[in-house]
This record gives C-alpha cells, structure tokens and sequence, in this order.
C-alpha cells in the first residue's frame, strides 16, 4: 500500500459547515462513510466522537494508518462501499450510530495519480475503479459496451450533447489495437466533436466523457441510492445524515430523499376530486431547507469547493416521534 500522509493531499471541503451542522457531542458514534484521506473524520475525532471510517479504496485506508493509532481506540476503518454499510455499522455500534457523513467527490490525490486512471492530464491506464480490487475497468467496459449504451451514459450521466459521435468513436477505439490511456481516450473525444466547438468550451472537452464513464464503471448513483435508503434507517433518536455531493444528478437525489423523509413530498390524490392518502407524520426533519456551499474565503483558497453541495437530515428524538 501507498502510505500518503493525508493533511499534505487532501482538504475537505465545506469543513467548518460539516463540523457546525454534526453538533458532535463527546462519546457519539458517527459512520464517515468515505473516509479518504481522513479530513472530515479529523474534526469528528477532535469533537470526541467515536468514527467508523468506511473507504472502498485501500491506499486511502493505508493512508490513516497514522490518524488510527493517534486516536487510540476511537478510530475503526473498513474497507467497503457504503452501499453494503448496513451490516458492519449495526456490529460497530451495537446498533444505531448518532451520525452519518458521505463526501460523494473523488479526491484531489486520486485525480492526480496517472495509475488510477480519473484524469487526462497525465496519461495513464484507463482504469477509474474506486476500489481497483474488483469490478471492470474503464477500458473493458468501454470493449464490451455497445456504442448506444456509451450513448446513453454520456447523455444521462454527463449530459453530453454529442453523446453519439463521442460513443462511436471511443468503441471504436477501445476496441482497436492501442495503446489504450487516458490521454488516448481524451485525443478520441476530441477528434469527433465538430470543428472549432472544442474552442469555445470552458473545460476540457473530455471533461464530461471521463465524468460519465467514472460514474458507469463505479455505479456512482445506483450505490447512492442505496445509500439514501439505508442511512437513514441507522441513525438514532437524534441522528444526523450529512451527504455532500459535487454534481447536480447526486444533488437532485439527495434532495429528493430528504423532501420525502422530511414530509416535504406529501402524497397525491388517486384521482382528481379525491384527497390524498393519510401521510404519517415524517420521522425525520431537514437541517437545511437549501444546498450549503463554500464561503468565498474557501472558494479562493480551495477551487475543488465550487460544486459541493451540503444538504442534512436529521432523525427526531424519541419523545417527538411519538408525540
């Protein structure tokens, strides 16, 4: 494993937000279901919590090996996807756990080790496996996948509007003789758009293909929706869920689950001139009623922050619930 001392490689975004709205008090449990390289936990720790950190990447694990031994006894780590979390928490914590905290973004170290395969700025395999212990890589999906599917990944995960060109010749590619990396790919995207729109675009043009195929090879919004089914259900009298996601199709998500948990989507009538079915009352309130976002002091030392949006959830008390 890669030991990465993980203060010098990541900060965490919208940090003092996320400490203000967890309100730790010493001795609660709280589930950092994506550990990375330890920055939001930190805060956790130094509030007195007792933290799961849970990480599908192993050299993200190696690289709290530190922080695990400086917390003596209050820091466990797994490796896992959040997705399966149900089962380890309820161990962990014999039970329910006082919080839950989810950073959806892929890190900063991440995008910037070529092996990996999340970038084109330097060239390296095709790969962007979260965790590269298992599942396909960018490439064998991209070898085995019909170009209309590729077509629909980027139109619904990247909404990418020459979604078609860019499919056909990214298949066509992958399936050629090589070699295949991540500058190769980037080349290919830009060769099928038409001439001169790469020119007026402020990113890269690959930028959106590269997000697409990242969010396919990871199932990135299949294990969300996992995510936002099971949290809640672990969470304590008192609970808190805080997700902070980095675009708008994990944003519309979480925001649509907690308008339901919260009571906010109350049900339709069956048909016109009939009243809606009896809701019970919700179990659950929001923290923030709109998406919280970096101050401009964090934008300016911290441009990774620009798309994070930090929305929470809060579980009732007892005596609330069953008022």
């Amino acid at each position: 494993m890669v030991n990465v001392a993980p203060s010098t490689v990541h900060v965490p975004v919208l940090a003092s937000e996320v400490r203000s709205l967890a309100a730790v008090t010493p001795g609660q449990r709280w589930v950092d279901a994506t550990l990375g390289f330890g920055g939001h936990t930190r805060a956790l720790l130094a509030d007195g919590a007792q933290v799961l950190g849970l990480d599908q990447d192993l050299e993200a694990l190696s690289a709290n090996a530190a922080l695990v031994e400086a917390a003596q006894g209050r820091l466990s780590v797994l490796h896992t996807n959040f997705a399966e979390m149900a089962e380890p928490v309820q161990a962990w914590a014999s039970g329910a756990v006082d919080g839950i905290l989810a950073d959806l973004g892929v890190s900063s170290w991440q995008l910037d080790q070529p092996a990996r395969g999340f970038s084109f700025q330097a060239d390296g395999p095709l790969d962007m496996r979260m965790d590269a212990t298992r599942g396909e890589t960018a490439l064998s999906l991209l070898q085995r996948s019909a170009p209309d599917v590729v077509a629909r990944w980027l139109r619904e995960l990247a909404e990418e509007p020459f979604a078609g060109p860019i499919a056909r010749a990214a298949c066509a590619w992958a399936r050629g003789e090589g070699p295949h990396g991540t500058r190769g790919l980037a080349q290919t995207v830009v060769a099928a758009l038409p001439r001169g729109y790469a020119a007026k675009l402020h990113h890269h043009p690959a930028t959106r293909t590269f997000q697409a195929l990242r969010l396919a090879v990871n199932a990135e919004l299949e294990v969300l929706e996992t995510l936002l089914d099971v949290a809640p259900k672990l969470l304590a009298p008192g609970g808190r869920l805080l997700i902070i996601s980095f675009h708008s199709l994990e944003d519309r998500r979480v925001k649509e689950s907690f308008a339901q948990l919260s009571g906010r989507r109350r049900p339709v009538a069956p048909r016109r001139g009939l009243p809606p079915p009896e809701a019970p009352e919700p179990e659950y309130a929001l923290l923030t009623t709109k998406p919280v976002t970096a101050s401009p002091l964090e934008l300016e030392t911290n441009p990774r922050s620009r798309s994070a949006k930090l929305r929470g959830l809060r579980r009732h008390a007892a005596e609330v619930a069953s008022a």
